[in-house]
């Protein structure tokens, strides 16, 4: 190579690792501002200038943002007669697990909601999802009589019921069905529960002037216990993996880790579903904190689908609403996060 492609070269190297020098420090500077962005003034934004009302004074809920120790998973429940239609299966002799879960199977394939089969367990007398190494000669199945696409119809449930008693009859065992009636009322009455309580708030966090940095908006997440997921949205768990919250882009584009550096945005959109997130009051109150710390990090607006702004009035509506929500979800012992919520709002 003569010396002017040699010079020209090595121009070209110390331009390419000058641009990277400068990514990594602008990278490096956001996220040192965004942790003492959310360091700092803690106070209850929702209650900040809110004006007087005869309720009384609500009392405070402090955000945490550290992240919690990763516990095991909670348990799944076992069927409800509440949520359940249920087909008990009896056989005159032990039934090796393995084959009972063969002979099952289909069911699932013939319902469009969810069926779920379990054994009962002598040792402790109880019921257990079935198991392929574990002997059985009382069973029972279930279908889930709600989810979010609604109840499940009569011929649904007779369709399940028929699919019970095929695979009973393969295996030698006897299925008792029930009448159909009382469950129908259930699922009637269990949807019309669910769509009062069923609630996803969406928040859109619009730029007023310039385009955000993805750079930054990484920086933001992190600081508040958020991670960028494969889908391309950021969620907050809690120590048993559910679902807190999560922020993604306004704009058609997902977040990939690689494409942040050099992606801006408009707009972002934060949602928390309601039934579905645990920990009921104090979850909405760091969600909304978090929602508020961003638009003052980017200078940005908080608006509703319509593009209405909201403010600490409008959040502190929501939060009386949400009370409500939650207690009526306690009264029947479904807890917003918990494993028959998760169940019933899938």
């Amino acid at each position: 190579m003569s010396d002017l492609q040699l010079a020209l070269l090595a121009a070209g190297v110390a331009v390419v690792g000058a641009v990277l020098l400068y990514n990594k420090l602008q990278e490096l500077q956001y996220r040192r501002r965004a942790e003492a962005s959310f360091r700092a003034e803690r106070e209850d934004v929702l209650l900040r200038g809110a004006p007087a009302a005869p309720d009384p004074v609500v009392e405070r809920i402090e955000p945490v943002i550290e992240t919690a120790p990763p516990r095991a998973p909670a348990a799944q429940p076992g069927l409800s007669e509440a949520l359940d239609y249920i087909v008990s299966v009896e056989a005159a002799e032990g039934l090796a697990g393995d084959a009972v879960l063969a002979a099952v199977d289909g069911v699932r394939h013939r319902c469009s909601k969810t069926v779920a089969w379990e054994g009962f367990h002598e040792d402790d007398a109880r019921w257990h999802a079935l198991r392929a190494d574990h002997g059985y000669t009382t069973m029972r199945a279930g279908l889930q009589l709600v989810d979010r696409r609604g109840a499940a119809s009569a011929e649904e449930l007779e369709t399940f019921a028929a699919g019970v008693r095929d695979a009973a009859a393969g295996l030698g065992a006897r299925a008792e069905v029930p009448d159909a009636r009382p469950a129908l009322a259930r699922a009637a009455e269990l949807d019309r529960f669910c769509g009062d309580v069923d609630i996803c708030i969406a928040l859109n966090i619009l730029s007023a002037a310039g385009a955000f940095p993805g750079a930054k908006i990484r920086s933001l997440a992190e600081a508040a216990g958020l991670a960028l997921e494969p889908d391309g949205a950021f969620r907050r768990r809690d120590g048993s993996g559910r679902v807190l919250y999560e922020l993604a882009n306004f704009e058609p584009v997902a977040f990939e880790a690689e494409a942040l550096k050099a992606l801006t945005t408009r707009g972002l959109t934060l949602k928390l579903d309601v039934p579905r997130a645990p920990g009921g009051e104090r979850t909405f109150v760091q969600f909304s904190e978090f929602a508020q710390q961003l638009a003052r990090s980017l200078g940005a607006s908080i608006v509703d689908d319509n593009r209405k702004p909201l403010g600490a009035v409008a959040f502190d509506a929501i939060r009386v609403q949400l009370r409500g929500v939650y207690k009526s979800m306690e009264s029947r012992g479904i807890e917003a996060g918990g494993a028959l919520a998760l169940r019933l709002f899938s």
